[in-house]
């Protein structure tokens, strides 16, 4: 926009670009010290190597910079307004240009009625003069009804006006009328009008002018007065006809309010016995709810005693095994000690010892291996959620993440969690490099039925409702969720026959790029909640 302003006085070359020969257009320095307008610079690197056209150094993107004490120059550099040729004298600092524009008499622009048609462009002093004069779209009255429309669709309003003056279009003679009076006549009063017989509901077939209405009545008195009778006739049988299928319907009427009379009083006895039946159920419910209090609590202190046993015993066993394979390593040192001069004297007791040392060993790893599932069960039942809400805690997610690109561990699974002591056991699963439609874009969660031991005892499918969340690190505000109802007809929620059903969730559950913000991935840590509705469940 600058290129075309002039200049009150001759523009120095110190504000031209050596390229495009203009005023400089958002100023750039370069390296070599010579200013260049910044579309000019980004042309000339687009080409290739760029030159300065004044000592021809070679010029860098890097060492390009904003030169605004050039701008501020240029801002105040003393401009003709662009309507000069119109008749605008004013001259100012190029900065206040803009200003001046909004407000030139000069400058054309719009008219105000623009949106209704009008496209002329008119200086502004004279914009008063085009809306009062020369708008074909300026408000005018109409002299019939007073209503204001545009001046265009003038003749458009008075092909429609009802106040215009009109007269009948049958040329019965009625003229000087407005056209809402014409309508009226039409309907009411012409004699040209064509109209039909009054008895045409009892079945006359006449159409006429209303003139010729009253001789058509005169000579068809006989024929109109048997269409009456007939038609009479017909209202009768039919009045009678209503009649009896009214009888009918009070019959039944009476019959129906007489079984209702009935069943509401067989009602009210049934619905006193269910009272007293629903007291004693209230009571039995009462009864059997603290002698299930007790039985859990009797039998999670049995378990963990009894579990806690098992633990100690084995250490014990542990620990025994360990002493006496100590004893059995310091009689072997004593026996080579005292056989390495002798030949072959001690080799049988060597033998045996070595025997016994390899049973001890192997005894020794059976109770490792079953302390270790001794330790994994504890850690997993103190972990386990018992409310239908599992937390997930996903550490080494680099790592892990990697693992699945790789294929080594394409998925991981939670601990279980239930949805009470006695109730559905779940888990989840996540894909971090994504499964199915958000493979390598986005992380796919999946919610897993696993076969539990109280599954006989519980309705299916399973139809509580599921939410998947991704947990915000950063504020705590922005978790992101996905619900579902579970499908009764799928397979993944009818009662499991292996240890766990056909995992189902959300394949696109969230992008990789948002999980692996700093909002939802902290200290390569991410957390998973998963939270299953229990409020409509009753415990077996």
């Amino acid at each position: 926009m600058y290129t075309k302003l002039q200049y009150v006085f001759p523009l120095e070359d110190r504000y031209k670009c050596p390229i495009c020969n203009n005023v400089l257009d958002a100023p750039r320095q370069t390296s070599c010290g010579h200013r260049f307008c910044d579309r000019c610079l980004q042309q000339a690197f687009r080409k290739g190597t760029a030159h300065c056209p004044i000592d021809q150094e070679v010029l860098s993107a890097d060492e390009v910079f904003r030169d605004r004490c050039a701008e501020k120059e240029i801002l105040q550099l003393v401009v003709y307004c662009p309507n000069k040729e119109v008749g605008c004298k004013e001259q100012l600092p190029r900065k206040e240009l803009e200003s001046h524009l909004q407000e030139c008499a000069y400058t054309r622009v719009e008219c105000v009625h623009k949106d209704q048609g009008c496209d002329v462009l008119s200086p502004r002093h004279q914009l008063a003069e085009h809306l009062e004069k020369e708008c074909n779209f300026r408000q005018v009255s109409c002299k019939y009804c007073s209503e204001t429309i545009p001046l265009a669709l003038v003749q458009d309003h008075l092909m429609q006006c009802p106040k215009a003056t009109a007269s009948c279009p049958n040329g019965c003679g009625l003229t000087d009328v407005t056209r809402e009076q014409v309508d009226q006549h039409l309907l009411e009063d012409c004699p040209l009008v064509e109209v039909e017989c009054s008895y045409s509901g009892s079945g006359c077939t006449f159409k006429g002018q209303r003139s010729q209405l009253e001789e058509h009545h005169a000579l068809s008195m006989a024929e109109h007065l048997s269409m009456l009778t007939a038609s009479l006739a017909r209202l009768e049988l039919s009045y009678s006809e209503s009649r009896r299928e009214l009888q009918e319907v009070s019959n039944q009427r009476d019959l129906l309010q007489s079984t209702v009379r009935q069943q509401a009083t067989e009602i009210t006895s049934l619905q006193q016995k269910v009272d007293k039946q629903d007291n004693k159920i209230g009571a039995l419910q009462k009864m059997v709810a603290n002698q299930t209090d007790k039985l859990i609590k009797f039998e999670g202190d049995l378990t963990s005693a009894a579990k806690k046993t098992d633990v100690e015993e084995q250490k014990r066993d542990l620990a025994a095994v360990k002493e006496t394979m100590k004893t059995t390593e310091n009689r072997l040192t004593k026996l080579e000690t005292r056989g390495s001069g002798g030949g072959g004297l001690f080799s049988g007791a060597a033998g045996e010892v070595e025997t016994q040392l390899a049973a001890q060993d192997r005894q020794l790893g059976i109770h490792d291996v079953r302390l270790a599932e001794m330790d994994i069960r504890f850690q997993i039942l103190e972990t386990a959620s018992f409310d239908g809400t599992l937390l997930w805690k996903i550490k080494d997610y680099t790592r892990r993440k990697h693992d699945a690109v790789t294929g080594r561990t394409l998925s991981l699974y939670s601990q279980p969690f239930y949805t009470s002591r006695n109730g559905y056991k779940m888990c989840a699963r996540v894909y971090l490099n994504g499964d199915g439609m958000g493979k390598g874009t986005h992380m796919s969660l999946f919610f897993v039925i696993m076969r539990g031991d109280y599954d006989a005892l519980l309705p299916w499918p399973f139809r509580q409702k599921v939410t998947l969340m991704l947990l915000d690190q950063d504020q705590g505000r922005r978790h992101l969720s996905d619900t579902f109802r579970p499908d009764p007809t799928s397979s993944s929620f009818k009662r499991p026959t292996s240890d766990m059903n056909i995992a189902s969730g959300c394949p696109l559950f969230v992008s990789q790029s948002v999980a692996e913000s700093k909002t939802y991935l902290n200290e390569d840590t991410i957390f998973i909640k998963v939270i299953v509705d229990c409020s409509d469940l009753v415990s077996p």
